[in-house]
């Protein structure tokens, strides 16, 4: 006779695992609390933010301002051609108390005592070579000439810098043609490279190849932005020398020329010395626009 115990354990059974079934159920979706609870951490609208230390939010940063141009930030080079002629017009200038950089015509009675003055007063001093012009003006002695050999040229220029002790570099006096002729142009920067000179463009001519020619020969090269008093009246000479303020403010640096007869341009400089700083730009030493290009990173 069969036992009736056996369907009766086998429904236990059953029993007992549908309950442990239900029993996992409930503990799996409700863990035990274990008293510590983690925040959520909130969308940061920059995901480079990191999250604030006080709220433990990403926090987005402030809309950035746009900076004010500190003072002095553009920098403003004058340059006063055509000094060695005399002395009366030059000391003017050298009585100013900017920087500035005064270029000096070679072989002339007053060129030494000029370089000298320069120097004493504490101002940046550069040889203004005469180079052929293309309409056949007289550039003055010593001129450097399309038809002269390198090594004629490379006689004029190391005795024209004798003439003017102590100049750091040289810029062209006229020029239009000779700073137009690439092998003439490539003996002057081979000299400058020797003896360790700059090369300020005066730029008479848009055809000249200073540039290109500075660059193959590794000679430090500045171009010149305006001329602030070719045959210009007085307000034509403030005008000229507001446009080099705003170069200078928004590229950061502005080369000016000038020339030491012309009164207009140190009355125009008298009174710019005292208000470029509200300008935001200062005057600087030709040097200085070649000292930040070397702080310039790579490009």
């Amino acid at each position: 006779m069969p036992s009736r115990s056996g369907p009766k354990i086998r429904f236990a059974i059953i029993l007992l695992v549908i309950a442990s079934a239900c029993l996992i159920a409930v503990l799996l979706a409700c863990p035990p609390s274990t008293g510590r609870k983690e925040k959520p951490s909130a969308p940061s609208e920059n995901p480079l933010t990191p999250p604030s230390r006080t709220g433990g939010e990403a926090t987005a940063p402030p809309p950035a301002s746009r900076p004010e141009r500190p003072e002095g930030r553009g920098i403003l080079v004058v340059v006063i051609d055509d000094a060695g002629y005399n002395l009366e017009e030059l000391e003017p200038f050298l009585a100013l108390s900017g920087p500035l950089t005064v270029a000096v015509l070679p072989n002339l009675p007053h060129s030494g005592e000029a370089a000298r003055r320069v120097r004493e007063a504490g101002k940046d001093l550069i040889l203004h070579c005469p180079m052929e012009a293309q309409g056949g003006e007289d550039p003055g002695p010593g001129a450097l000439r399309t038809d002269q050999s390198p090594q004629e040229i490379e006689r004029l220029l190391a005795a024209a810098f004798a003439s003017v002790p102590g100049a750091a570099g040289m810029n062209n006096h006229m020029g239009s043609k000779a700073t137009a002729d690439e092998a003439l142009m490539t003996a002057v920067m081979r000299f400058l490279k020797k003896e360790g000179k700059l090369f300020l463009d005066s730029r008479t001519s848009s055809a000249t190849v200073g540039e290109a020619m500075a660059m193959r020969a590794g000679v430090p090269y500045i171009r010149r932005d305006l001329f602030i008093d070719v045959g210009k009246s007085g307000d034509e000479i403030a005008q000229a020398f507001s446009a080099g303020i705003e170069i200078a403010r928004t590229r950061g640096f502005a080369v000016i020329i000038g020339h030491v007869q012309n009164r207009g341009a140190l009355d125009i400089l008298r009174k710019g010395e005292q208000g470029l700083g509200d300008e935001g730009v200062r005057l600087a030493r030709l040097s200085e626009i070649l000292e930040n290009r070397k702080r310039e990173p790579a490009q």
